[in-house]
């Protein structure tokens, strides 16, 4: 069992959660759509949305507000921030560009893992313990 990442006391970031007719406070995905936003750039930033961690669920699926294609029931997380689950769907297939500083965020995750150190000889010492 690996570590928990110890709690720094920040609340995560919320992204990604869209306005209604009712509460306007959030924004609108429409609004967002950027068509020359690059698509290899749309597809990593999709695909690192997509793999989240499960943070919660709701009773409902949500739709997409700009399609009305069926979007999910979670929240995914990476510990620093979170956004529903149909997210990935709003960047790659809508072109809803997400602001820079969180495409600099997956950048900078998605590197880090890269280059973690690796210990090939945990797994062979271990595998027969379970």
């Amino acid at each position: 069992m690996s570590e928990p990442r110890e709690d720094t006391g920040r609340p995560v970031r919320l992204l990604g959660f869209w306005g209604t007719p009712e509460n306007r406070t959030l924004p609108d995905p429409a609004g967002l759509v950027d068509a020359a936003w690059e698509e290899s750039e749309r597809h990593w930033v999709s695909d690192y949305l997509d793999h989240g961690q499960v943070a919660g669920f709701s009773m409902g699926v949500s739709r997409c507000r700009l399609c009305a294609c069926v979007n999910g029931s979670r929240d995914l997380t990476d510990g620093y921030y979170l956004w529903p689950e149909g997210l990935g769907h709003y960047v790659l297939d809508h072109g809803v560009r997400l602001p820079a500083e969180f495409v600099e965020h997956i950048g900078h995750r998605l590197q880090a893992l890269e280059d973690l150190a690796r210990d090939s000889s945990w797994w062979p010492r271990n595998a027969a313990r379970t």
